[in-house]
């Protein structure tokens, strides 16, 4: 809507503002008056134009004349110098201040008409800007029905659009799909304990319909979004691309089913005879907004790559959605589904290698380092990189760890993230322990990066500083005051040398597992007489 500032910003005009008001006010409509009463003729937000025809430059009725317009709520006060007056007539301007109401001058020889026409385009301007936002809005959802979008993604960007809470619901109430703070939006409630204020029959039997929550009223454009948003619904549950959907869907339900271990993967030909599991796979969890999300899934898929999943969203935080792939263990099927999530601005976490026939392992160890991800960066960080985290990659040394408790026929698990990671972890069996050791040893190193005893690319002296810095920290039980009075530093430097131990290590202090994997890694090397503890 037009504010103020727009109309004192028109060259032509050459306003002046000699008092402010609260904030920048919207303006409704542009008046003329010379009477000393209008306040019971407006409805609020308007422009008083005045020459103070009816009152003498020290008047005290001119304080009558502002309180009457203030309780109106009256966006400001516009006086025509050099009619009446030459001046603003200090009582008006002291009356203008006492109850913040904006006061501008207007100067000769521009006409109060200016004013009004001007004020009259600035309010046509600002409407074909809201009328071409909502055919933006409309064009986009109504491209959704060509995509399939789900009910829940339509509701999602009409929401977006409108500022409502929406819901789509059956017949007897049941809800379908809604927006996340539908339930508790204003509104009074209905037979379903949701509160809502209006219900859009979606067809002429009433079977479906969609309730819209929220206290403030609706613009005609937000009205004809919806009307957009309710034709896109009806398509997508009742239109030609339905049976398109439903497959989707079904290969969704096959995927989680093998994800969690509750369907034999030689369901697969119940799908598709063309489509064989591979022996071994990884459960990949790609995380991002609802609306990337969305977009991933929606994007067309053969063989496979249809072996996608939606999975629970992150819980408190809005916005933030989770979904599951699965795909071969081979670097092309892997960097391949990485690339794609990419595309859309997803982070990914790749699960370890599992049989296909035990898959839940893959998704269980993603679903372990999902904390890993930034909740927030999704929401708010552009442009950004896409952050990648593989469970048998960055958690080398517990990886091992959990390895030299296996036997030796125990197949990949036994070898550790060396098996698949790449990280040169040595097999762990019976007679291999020190094997293990070295392989441990090693890892260690790897885990500690340019701060280990071997490290290269920075000075003995200064890894021996970090290190021992890291020490101290674990030392005073992760509290930042002792463990800077125990180095004789202050916090701020303390503080700058973590930053610097974990761009190093690529870990994080505030991680539970990588504060497990950074403090074995300095343990083994005061085990093997690599490190100090001066």
């Amino acid at each position: 809507m037009a504010v103020l500032s727009d109309m004192l910003a028109l060259p032509q005009l050459n306003l002046q503002l000699v008092q402010s008001g609260p904030g920048d006010p919207e303006i409704s409509w542009v008046s003329t008056t010379e009477l000393l009463d209008l306040g019971a003729y407006l409805e609020g937000g308007e422009i008083i134009l005045t020459t103070g025809l009816s009152l003498e430059a020290d008047d005290p009725r001119w304080r009558d004349f502002v309180a009457s317009l203030s309780r109106a709520r009256v966006a400001a006060i516009g006086f025509g110098v050099g009619v009446n007056h030459e001046r603003i007539p200090p009582p008006l301007l002291s009356a203008a201040s006492a109850y913040r109401v904006a006061l501008f001058e207007v100067p000769l020889p521009v006409p109060f008409i200016a004013v009004s026409k001007a004020m009259a385009e600035l309010i046509r301007a600002d409407e074909l800007r809201a009328a071409r936002g909502a055919l933006l809005a409309q064009q986009r959802i109504l491209d959704g029905a060509r995509g399939e979008q789900d009910p829940a993604d339509v509701l999602a960007s009409l929401a977006q659009a409108t500022g409502k809470h929406l819901a789509l619901l059956a017949s007897d109430g049941a809800v379908l799909a809604s927006t996340a703070g539908f339930a508790n939006a204003d509104g009074p409630t209905g037979g379903n304990g949701l509160a809502a204020r209006e219900t859009i029959d979606l067809d002429v039997d009433g079977s479906l319909r969609l309730a819209v929550a929220g206290s403030t009223p609706l613009t005609p454009e937000g009205r004809s979004v919806l009307a957009a948003g309710s034709i896109v619904l009806w398509l997508g549950l009742r239109g030609a691309g339905a049976e398109e959907r439903r497959e989707r869907e079904r290969w969704e339900r096959f995927t989680w089913a093998i994800l969690t271990e509750t369907t034999p993967v030689s369901t697969t030909e119940i799908l598709s005879t063309r489509v064989r599991l591979p022996e071994r796979v990884r459960a990949v969890a790609v995380q991002g907004t609802a609306e990337d999300v969305a977009d991933w899934r929606r994007r067309p898929r053969t063989g496979l790559e249809r072996l996608i999943t939606p999975g629970a969203a992150p819980p408190g935080i809005p916005g933030l959605a989770l979904a599951w792939q699965l795909c071969a263990d081979t670097p092309a099927a892997t960097e391949r589904a990485l690339e794609i999530a990419a595309e859309y601005g997803l982070d990914a976490v790749v699960g370890r290698s599992a049989a296909s026939t035990e898959a839940g392992l893959s998704r269980r160890s993603a679903h372990a380092r999902l904390r890993g991800l930034s909740p927030t960066a999704p929401l708010y960080a552009a442009p950004r990189v896409p952050q990648v985290i593989w469970a048998d990659r960055d958690t080398p040394l517990l990886e091992v760890l959990f390895a030299l408790d296996q036997p030796a026929s125990a197949g990949p698990a036994a070898n550790g993230a060396g098996g698949n990671g790449g990280n040169g972890a040595t097999a762990v069996g019976a007679g291999g322990n020190g094997a293990a050791a070295n392989g441990v040893g090693a890892l260690s190193a790897r885990v500690l990066g340019p701060l280990s005893r071997t490290g290269t690319g920075l000075p003995e002296a200064e890894r021996a500083l970090l290190r021992d810095t890291l020490r101290c920290v674990y030392d005073a039980d992760g509290q930042r005051g002792p463990a800077a009075s125990a180095l004789g530093i202050h916090r701020n430097t303390l503080r700058d040398r973590i930053l610097r131990i974990e761009r190093l290590t690529e870990r994080s202090l505030a991680d539970a597992d990588d504060r497990a994997e950074l403090w074995f890694a300095l343990r083994i090397e005061d085990l093997s007489g690599g490190g100090s503890r001066g």
